[in-house]
């Protein structure tokens, strides 16, 4: 028979058989769970960090990308503006020169035919002119022939400004229709007397017309308008300051003849309360074609910087 201690000793081997065998079994029960769990840790991580890296270099990789795109744009856009912009500033040129080429076109054709238009008639003045000259030339043979004849001269029309390109139409003198204007003087013939003094009567005869020259000949002296200081009455120049009169186009003013403005009622009567009486002066024919302007250089004394000022003031304000 088996004995009590050998029963006891078989009984601790299996039970420490048992736990061994229940050591190993938890040992591998947990040990595998472990290696599992630590297994997936690491992949979890390991996935993280790779997509992390590859967000990363796949963000880098696409912003050089648009950068060198963009660069590569902005180089082309820089290089299309620079062609564009010539080519605006060549267009720019031609567009100036075909324009300019046009206006001036248009500008000499429009001279053109204003040139084309433009006719003077100088009939009138020609004539009055012509006149003037049979005139003289007949008054000179008259006083060849120991004649007297009054010596009538014509004026000589002024054509206006601003009417040079309108024809003039000629108009007769009054009580001249279909006459010659010029005198034809008929000499009359001496016939001696015979008496006992013949030669006495001849020579009576023979100074009638001596005298009658002398007459036309003082007619006949130039006037010296140099001399003449008394042209008009002189207006009140108190209180009158001198100052720059501007003398726009299309007015009156002291570079106006005084026949042009007495043609003129509203410049006449400005002119008139200013060189009061100077049209009724006995010698106005010998000025009336000249400027007040002129006239300062003839009588400075009369002429002044004020009469002309007030003048050039009153008359800027008509139009002509």
């Amino acid at each position: 028979m088996v004995s009590r201690v050998e029963k006891y000793k078989k009984k601790r081997r299996i039970r420490k058989s048992v736990l061994i065998v229940a050591a190993l079994f938890l040992v591998l029960t947990f040990g595998t769970g472990l290696n599992k769990a630590l297994a997936d840790l690491d992949v979890q991580t390991l996935l993280t960090n790779w997509f992390n890296e590859k967000q990363n270099e796949s963000v880098k990789d696409i912003e050089g990308a648009v950068a060198s795109e963009t660069d590569r744009l902005m180089r082309g856009l820089g290089e299309d503006l620079e062609q564009e912009m010539t080519k605006a500033q060549q267009d720019l040129v031609n567009f100036t020169k075909t324009q300019k080429e046009s206006r001036i076109a248009a500008l000499q054709s429009y001279a053109q035919d204003l040139k084309s238009s433009l006719k003077i008639d100088n009939s009138e003045q020609e004539a009055a002119i012509l006149a003037n000259i049979d005139t003289i030339v007949a008054q000179a043979k008259a006083q060849m022939d120991g004649q007297a004849s009054e010596l009538k001269l014509l004026p000589v029309p002024v054509i206006p400004p601003g009417e040079a390109s309108s024809p003039i139409q000629t108009t007769p003198a009054p009580g001249n229709e279909g006459k010659e204007n010029l005198p034809q003087p008929t000499p009359p013939v001496v016939t001696p007397e015979k008496d006992g003094t013949g030669e006495a009567a001849i020579s009576e005869k023979t100074e009638q017309p001596k005298a009658e020259v002398k007459a036309i000949e003082a007619e006949l002296v130039i006037v010296d308008v140099y001399s003449i200081t008394d042209w008009f009455a002189m207006p009140s120049v108190q209180n009158v300051t001198v100052e720059e009169v501007k003398i726009p186009n299309g007015v009156f003013s002291i570079n106006s003849t005084f026949s042009d403005i007495l043609m003129n009622p509203k410049a006449a009567d400005a002119m008139r309360s200013i060189l009061r009486g100077i049209e009724k002066h006995p010698h106005f024919a010998e000025i009336q074609y000249k400027t007040a302007d002129e006239m300062s250089r003839i009588c400075p004394s009369l002429f002044n910087e004020t009469i002309l000022y007030m003048l050039n003031k009153s008359l800027v304000q008509i139009q002509i």
